[in-house]
């Protein structure tokens, strides 16, 4: 018993020796190219026992004049280090799991950004006691006090603008976050200028509600079965209908086209990209995602699911996932890898997405509209731009959303050019950007990267898209 508690002792001592540390990344294997930035990897202690891992990347323009960026990926229980390399990151892990390729769309080329994997128990984020039970309060909390001890640890950055930035449930990390640092600007100011939501999950019944509307749209819910929704239903207007609101065999169809959108064969974060053939890769961030999401597998939910149905898909099941992750799970576990990033050699091996964190993860909020009121009425711009062929957080939701948040619209619904492309639609209220992606999927920062590079340029010089 004294050498296994001896043995913990040590492990802890460890742990905690990292706490503090935000080391330079002085070398990072498999990369086949030149730097012109600085890059640090290190931990902020955000509480008694919760220590969360970030990686910084300085700007590859003007580091010491270029706007800050704080990122944060969804799920929840999923790393934002997929977004550092998988979408817009300065480097982007290759298919061998052993090298890196350089990203010409790369946002560090636009200002400092700064990835932090949350909450605990998330990718190398950690809890020196096991406990990562958590929610969307003292997720909210955790983060916040991380971005002040960035500060602290990065004194030179205290005064630059800054962004806070995110992607689906990150539509709930990054409003929840930024209406703490809009409060706490007496006691910690911060030059924030401007928060930006990637296909965020906003709103729980519109994102319910506009999954069924977005299957009839894209022709996945044929006339029949329309037809009977709005004759036994909806009154005989479904324009009007609430499929939130739908009891007995209604709610039985209505959860049966949702979870088909998910567990169908089709490719939820991109209806028209092909799901990955091989279903033992990564059925993690599909599975997260479900349970973060979708209505069925949510804490909290409106819908009434009853013992019959009138409509019935052929489910191929949740374990098909559509993406593979194995390339980035393979680079990250690199005993050489871990060692560049600081990463302690006792903590566990690294995984995209946490099927543990998901599954303890309890949601406290369906609708961000409080907190994003707070945030523009704090003069704080808000940039929501939503890829439009992602399921998963579909635009319908974020537009619906940006609409009902109650401001002025000063621009109508209308198209915005790249490369004198449409490359989505655009609609301006006051304080407000909503935008949509043509062509991208749930990650538009990956897909559709030289749009995204100018319209995120635009945002943080504060011009127009």
């Amino acid at each position: 018993m004294a050498a296994a508690r001896f043995a913990m002792f040590v492990a802890l001592v460890v742990l905690l020796a990292f706490a503090a540390q935000g080391e330079e990344i002085k070398s990072l294997p498999g990369l086949g190219f030149e730097l012109n930035f600085k890059h640090y990897s290190g931990f902020f202690k955000v509480s008694d026992n919760h220590l969360l891992h970030y990686w910084f990347v300085e700007s590859q323009n003007n580091p010491a004049k270029d706007p800050l960026i704080f990122w944060f990926n969804g799920g929840p229980g999923c790393s934002s280090l997929d977004g550092l390399l998988n979408e817009m990151g300065p480097y982007l892990a290759n298919t061998d799991g052993k090298t890196l390729r350089q990203n010409p769309n790369s946002w560090n080329k636009l200002g400092n950004i700064v990835y932090i994997e949350s909450p605990a128990g998330v990718g190398y984020s950690y809890s020196t006691d096991g406990n990562t039970t958590t929610n969307d309060d003292l997720t909210s909390l955790e983060n916040y006090e991380a971005v002040k001890l960035f500060f602290k640890e990065f004194p030179a950055f205290r005064n630059h603008s800054t962004f806070i930035m995110g992607e689906s449930y990150g539509g709930v990390y990054v409003p929840t976050l930024t209406a703490r640092i809009v409060d706490g600007q007496k006691d910690f100011p911060i030059n924030l200028r401007g928060m930006a939501l990637g296909n965020g999950y906003v709103n729980e019944k519109l994102n319910i509600d506009t999954s069924i509307r977005f299957a009839y749209g894209h022709g996945i819910i044929d006339e029949k079965t329309w037809n009977t929704l709005e004759s036994e239903c909806c009154k005989g207007c479904i324009d009007s209908c609430d499929f939130t609101q739908v009891t007995g065999h209604c709610a039985r169809m209505v959860e049966d086209i949702f979870q088909f959108l998910w567990a169908g064969g089709l490719n939820p974060y991109d209806l028209y990209r092909d799901c990955d053939p091989n279903p033992d890769v990564n059925s993690l961030r599909l599975q997260s995602m479900l349970m973060g999401i979708a209505p069925k597998h949510a804490s909290q939910h409106t819908l009434r699911y009853p013992k019959k149905a009138h409509i019935s898909f052929p489910l191929m099941g949740a374990s098909v996932p559509c993406l593979n992750d194995s390339d980035l799970v393979t680079y990250m576990n690199d005993v050489k890898v871990r060692h560049a990033l600081n990463i302690p050699f006792n903590l566990p091996k690294w995984d995209i997405c946490s099927e543990k964190i998901t599954g303890e993860y309890q949601k406290q909020y369906t609708d961000m509209k409080p907190f994003i009121r707070k945030i523009v009425d704090s003069h704080v711009r808000v940039l929501l731009y939503y890829g439009d062929t992602d399921m998963a957080c579909n635009f319908m939701m974020g537009q619906q959303f940006a609409n009902g948040l109650g401001y002025r619209r000063l621009l109508n619904k209308t198209p915005w050019k790249f490369d004198r492309q449409i490359a989505g639609f655009k609609t301006l209220y006051d304080g407000v950007t909503f935008i949509t992606i043509r062509g991208a999927g749930h990650m538009a920062p990956q897909w559709r990267a030289p749009q995204m590079y100018y319209a995120i340029q635009q945002f943080l010089l504060n011009h127009p898209i």
